[in-house]
C-alpha cells in the first residue's frame, strides 16, 4: 500500500455521502431524526430494511438500518451498545454557539434529555442520545 500524497490528490474524497446506523427499531428512530434533528425523508427501501434521512442545506444523508435481533440462546439480550461496534458519537456542526443555546432550547421543548450546552476540547457542544443510545453532539466548531 503506497502512502505518497500523490496517491491522494490523484482521486480526493470530496464530502461524506452517509453515516449508516443500525438500529433496532427503523421507525422509531426516523420518527426521532426527524423530530428532534430535523432531518428529512429522502430513501427508503422496506424490502431491504432502511430508511434515509437527510440534512438538505448540509447535503448529509443518515441511513436507519434494523439491525438483527439477539440470539437468545446467546444470553446477549438488553439495550445494544453502540460503542460495541466502535461508535463513539456521531457530531453535527452547527453555525454559533448562539444556535447551540437554540437547540437547547428546542430539545427541552420536545422532552429529550440533555446536559445544555458545555465547552468540549474548547467548542461550545450540546449532547444527547437516540432512542438506541447512540451518543449524538451539537457542535459549533471553532
Amino acid at each position: 500500500m503506497s502512502s505518497g500524497r500523490d496517491d491522494v490528490t490523484a482521486a480526493p474524497i470530496t464530502q461524506l455521502s452517509h453515516v449508516q446506523l443500525l438500529v433496532s427499531d427503523v421507525d422509531a428512530s426516523a420518527r426521532w431524526y426527524t423530530t428532534v434533528l430535523g432531518l428529512v425523508p429522502y430513501a427508503e427501501d422496506r424490502a431491504i430494511g432502511y430508511v434515509a434521512l437527510r440534512q438538505p442545506a448540509a447535503r448529509m444523508v443518515l441511513v436507519l438500518t434494523e439491525r438483527e435481533p439477539r440470539d437468545e440462546s446467546t444470553g446477549r439480550t438488553g439495550q445494544h451498545d453502540p460503542a460495541s461496534d466502535g461508535l463513539d458519537h456521531i457530531a453535527f456542526a452547527v453555525s454559533d454557539g448562539e444556535a447551540l443555546h437554540g437547540w437547547a432550547a428546542r430539545l427541552a421543548g420536545l422532552g429529550v434529555a440533555h446536559d445544555g450546552v458545555v465547552l468540549e476540547n474548547g467548542n461550545p457542544s450540546l449532547q444527547l442520545r437516540d432512542p438506541d443510545g447512540i451518543a449524538i453532539e451539537l457542535v459549533a466548531a471553532g
